[in-house]
């Protein structure tokens, strides 16, 4: 199921209808099937507007920043999808964790205030519509409470690690999985098996996370090489349709096929006539990003040692593996020297800017995001623009807001830019984009007048040449 709801898009897939099931019959084991038929269907609706009214408040946070996003309910919940390459602060990044729970929160507790308030009406309700009740209060409430627990990947376990920060990450996943590991104790006491293995897989998840983020297993991500070793012959037919096809799945994360793809190469390795080294090495390197993209870096680890022995790996995989450890040095390294070679890639720039605004160089972020501009999205080019006016840096500001202004020609972006430039003390300019802005349709005169970005243009009665006072 496929839809739209208040400007985001949301895919309901098959495995969350199965599951959905799958809990409620569990839950109204033991009635008639004509009793236990329309409880199941109350309860996976009531599941459904829960889960989608969780992943909304999410949605919402993440548009409060600016960010776009889409929903995909699966399993036994959902996700929120944001679809910028630009990072939160830590504080955006526990709004945006907290804001799903609490969305939750609201809806049920408005609907215990009428359970509360109004017990009249609730008591003369039909049997299903009390269940339904019920089911809302305690699916938002109870799943709500504990979905804050400490735990990964429950939104309790992502506001810790943004509390603790980078540098502390080994003591976020130690606290998730001693609390999960507890927590699975405690169900398993109660007989609540379901809860058990819920926990016990996060517990597990930890533990493997944990061993991959010890001291002795940052090393084994190898460096890329300056220069490769030798000039390698182009792949053709069969080999470079099936790598194409296999890229091609990555790029749209489907990662079953990719991987797919990449291992039918592979196994072409015990053939007569055997893949070239290109061949193998490519075909490691797409189940690299398969396993990072997966969240397993471990085994992305272990394929990118793997297409090592077959030649140069891709600076944008070890950059993104470096990226993904936390090893910010390394991964700033490998990436700048891509970018120094002319590669442009968004697998390359993406990290890099995260990693510069992350360091606190908003301006060299806002140059390597200049230089490739017309490859980002308008969206990411304005984020970008908003985050360098914030961190002063006016003069890149202004350049990204007047280049996406040349692509879209909207108003607010040439406002936007004349904003930049008065701040930056680029008077002329400041004008110039103004006018740009009125001509494109902006009309606000009163926020332009009451805008303290334009205080110097006010100063010298320059904006009434453009924007009359209102």
């Amino acid at each position: 199921m496929n839809f739209r709801l208040f400007g985001f898009d949301i895919e309901v897939q098959a495995s969350f209808w199965i599951s959905t099931a799958f809990l409620g019959y569990w839950g109204n084991a033991g009635g008639s099937p004509r009793e236990m038929l329309p409880r199941l269907a109350v309860w996976v609706l009531a599941v459904l507007v829960s889960v989608l009214v969780h992943e909304l408040g999410h949605a919402f946070a993440f548009r409060r920043y600016r960010i776009q996003s889409d929903i995909v309910l699966y399993h036994f919940g959902g996700l929120t999808v944001p679809r910028a390459a630009l990072p939160l602060t830590r504080i955006g990044n526990i709004v945006v964790s907290l804001a799903g729970p609490f969305a939750g929160f609201f809806l049920g507790g408005a609907l215990f205030a009428f359970d509360h308030f109004a017990p009249h009406v609730t008591g003369g309700m039909p049997p299903l519509a009390q269940y339904a009740l019920g089911t809302l209060l305690w699916v938002n409430i109870g799943w709500g409470i504990i979905n804050l627990l400490p735990v990964h990947p429950l939104d309790g376990g992502h506001v810790l690690e943004s509390a603790l920060g980078p540098k502390r990450e080994r003591l976020a996943v130690g606290i998730s999985l001693v609390v999960a590991t507890g927590v699975a104790i405690g169900f398993l006491y109660l007989q609540s098996f379901f809860a058990v293995f819920i926990f016990g897989m996060s517990a597990f998840q930890s533990y493997r996370r944990l061993q991959a983020l010890s001291p002795d297993t940052t090393e084994d991500v190898p460096r890329s090489r300056a220069e490769p070793k030798n000039v390698e012959e182009p792949l053709t037919g069969e080999l470079l349709s099936l790598l194409l096809r296999a890229r091609a799945a990555v790029a749209d994360e489907d990662l079953l096929k990719a991987r797919s793809l990449a291992e039918e190469v592979l196994a072409r390795q015990a053939s007569e006539e055997p893949p070239p080294p290109r061949a193998i090495r490519e075909a490691l390197e797409i189940l690299g990003w398969v396993e990072m993209i997966g969240g397993d870096t471990d085994k992305a680890a272990r394929m990118v040692r793997e297409a090592g022995k077959h030649g140069e790996v891709d600076p944008a995989l070890v950059g993104s593996l470096h990226f993904a450890r936390r090893d910010l040095r390394e991964a700033r390294k490998v990436l700048e020297a891509a970018r120094t070679k002319g590669d442009d890639r968004k697998e390359v720039v993406g990290p890099l800017i995260q990693i510069l605004i992350e360091q606190g160089e908003t301006a060299r972020a806002a140059a390597v995001a200049y230089d490739i501009v017309d490859a980002l999205s308008e969206e990411d080019a304005r984020r970008m623009a908003k985050i360098s006016f914030d961190a002063r840096a006016f003069d890149w500001s202004a350049r990204l807001y007047e280049a996406v202004f040349e692509r879209g020609a909207h108003p607010e972006d040439a406002y936007d830019a004349a904003r930049a430039h008065a701040q930056d003390g680029a008077y002329e300019r400041a004008l110039e984009l103004l006018r740009k802005a009125v001509e494109a349709g902006f009309s606000d005169r009163g926020r332009a007048w009451s805008d303290a970005a334009l205080e110097a243009l006010r100063a010298d009665r320059a904006l009434e040449t453009v924007l009359p006072r209102p």
